[in-house]
């Protein structure tokens, strides 16, 4: 298993605010992810709570590690959600959804598929309805 050399999502933002992680699992889609990612920055940005997203790429023999680590050295540059990911070489969703979970440190988890395209109120309303719902 490889794991990006980025912080952890619990080291972004503010402390003391609530943290929304949107994970994002991949295979072979660079494509496709760049899309989902795309419409995540475009998606506005609660302003109380720190937002990330993680990437597993899911036995991804492309461009996908290439395309992430472009992505994460610029992000902050082009004003992007901050991005860590990891490589899950064991083929199967449900391999890259066990080895991403227990690395999230955040409040919450929103699940992205990587063929997505999220609407432009998507996280303030994933971060509103915790807030309504804490339970």
């Amino acid at each position: 298993m490889q794991f990006a050399e980025s912080p952890q999502p619990s080291d972004f933002g503010t402390a003391g605010m609530p943290s929304l992680t949107v994970l994002v699992c991949t295979h072979n889609r660079a494509a496709l992810l760049a899309k989902t990612l795309t419409s995540l920055n475009a998606a506005e940005r609660p302003q109380d709570w720190n937002v990330n997203v993680m990437v597993a790429a899911n036995a991804c023999t492309d461009t996908t590690h290439a395309y992430l680590d472009h992505y994460r050295e610029h992000a902050q540059e082009w004003g992007h959600l901050p991005l860590t990911w990891i490589a899950e070489p064991t083929p199967g969703k449900s391999n890259a959804l066990n080895t991403a979970l227990p690395r999230i440190r955040g409040d919450l988890v929103a699940f992205v598929d990587d063929d997505h395209r999220v609407d432009a109120a998507y996280l303030v309303a994933v971060c509103r309805a915790a807030e309504a719902h804490p339970e």
